[in-house]
């Protein structure tokens, strides 16, 4: 697994598709911090909503907590979870604390090449597909194999904004949102979980390491 500070280099990603879209991956590993909170043990010591997403196709709300287990002295991760839900499906991804500044750079640099792109991947949109605008971060030959996030910006059609992916149960888009809303709500997320670890909620050591924000190496 390589290390998250590997992940700083973003570039342009384009992809362009037809009509038909990729099967979703069956089977994936949870994110060290999905994997501790569905353990029997496992509780939510503390929670605070910092955001959400609504388009007509899909909706997601962000969520910064602390979990904690019934250990002596307890075992505590913190990190943020995604609930998402649209009419034809839902999911739930968990992102550990010390990934999440890797997520929102790649975010934020989505959102900065937008607006030169879009000229671009609309002259190339070939009737009826769908470009997407990616990071680098997010980009690999290999399948994915981890339940996380992946992020794009996506034009179609009849619409674009944001496209998020947790790999299971397809996309889903937010049409007339850019990446900024949720790069805001995970910075909110990272203040929050730095207060919550001010106040003594201080992760435990554990043999895990972090998520890689590719979800596929």
């Amino acid at each position: 697994m390589k290390s998250i500070a590997s992940a700083f280099a973003f570039c342009f990603l384009f992809l362009s598709v037809g009509v038909a879209q990729l099967s979703p991956v069956p089977s994936l590993q949870p994110t060290p911090l999905e994997a501790f909170a569905h353990q029997p043990a496992t509780h939510v010591a503390w929670s605070k909503q910092v955001g959400s997403l609504d388009s007509s196709e899909a909706h997601a709300v962000v969520t910064a907590l602390v979990l904690e287990d019934t250990a002596q002295p307890p075992d505590r991760m913190r990190g943020i979870r995604i609930d998402f839900s649209s009419s034809e499906s839902s999911d739930v991804v968990y992102l550990g604390e010390e990934t999440l500044g890797v997520y929102k750079n790649a975010l934020d640099e989505i959102g900065r090449n937008v607006p030169g792109s879009r000229t671009g991947a609309r002259d190339n949109l070939a009737p009826g597909g769908i470009s997407y605008l990616g990071a680098c971060v997010f980009r690999s030959e290999k399948p994915p194999r981890i339940h996380s996030l992946s992020a794009a910006y996506y034009f179609a059609p009849d619409s674009e904004g944001l496209y998020l992916s947790a790999f299971k149960n397809g996309g889903f888009r937010f049409a007339d949102q850019d990446p900024s809303r949720l790069s805001a709500a995970i910075a909110a997320a990272i203040d929050q979980l730095k207060n919550q670890s001010a106040h003594g909620t201080q992760p435990a050591h554990r043999a895990w390491g972090p998520e890689d924000p590719r979800a596929v190496t």
